[in-house]
């Protein structure tokens, strides 16, 4: 079963947003190649005080996502050193800036979105593939990860599948509302409170 990593909405204060002065914007991350780190550090802006960021395993920082230590090795228990990269970010929070977290950019290609049954509301066919832009409800193919605990839809890079072991290992360190199944994926600018 693959879970999708959807960006974390359940602080009590708004989502990360990327840093004016960001030397380097996350969207750069699409390819399936390890990206060059010469860009520079990834900065975010969060309105919510450094103590409440750094408690979090997974601040939210929108996708892709960032991670702690604790939850990097839990990833590599699971994932190979090749398919996925962890990119060191700082957050600056209202008083003072973190750099203990990276994001998280898997490396692994896979086809889970079934776009013949998901709701795609924009796409580009191409010969080969089908490139999702919008979906307002996804439905994935049957046992898509290929056998990997983490990937990223080749259609639509932004969608980072894990699976069910990867799921529960992580979500046992008490961190686990931005894993969803892939019919519960709340829509975009919506806003879930668990």
């Amino acid at each position: 079963m693959a879970w999708v990593w959807y960006g974390r909405l359940d602080t009590a204060y708004r989502p990360a947003e990327v840093d004016d002065g960001s030397p380097v914007h996350p969207a750069q991350f699409k390819s399936f190649e390890r990206a060059p780190l010469t860009l520079g550090t990834p900065a975010f802006k969060i309105k919510a005080p450094l103590k409440s960021v750094e408690k979090l395993h997974c601040p939210p920082v929108g996708l892709p996502p960032a991670v702690d230590v604790v939850w990097q090795q839990i990833i590599l228990n699971y994932v190979p050193q090749d398919l996925v990269q962890f990119i060191p970010i700082r957050i600056n929070c209202r008083d003072g800036t973190s750099e203990r977290y990276s994001l998280v950019l898997p490396l692994a290609p896979v086809r889970c979105i079934d776009p013949e049954r998901s709701d795609v509301t924009s796409k580009i066919e191409r010969e080969d593939t089908t490139l999702i832009f919008g979906c307002d409800f996804y439905v994935h193919h049957p046992d898509c990860l290929n056998g990997n605990h983490l990937a990223r839809d080749e259609q639509k890079p932004s969608h980072i599948v894990i699976s069910n072991e990867l799921r529960d290992a992580l979500a046992a360190t008490g961190e686990s509302s931005m894993f969803y199944q892939p019919e519960d994926l709340p829509l975009p600018g919506g806003r879930i409170l668990h």
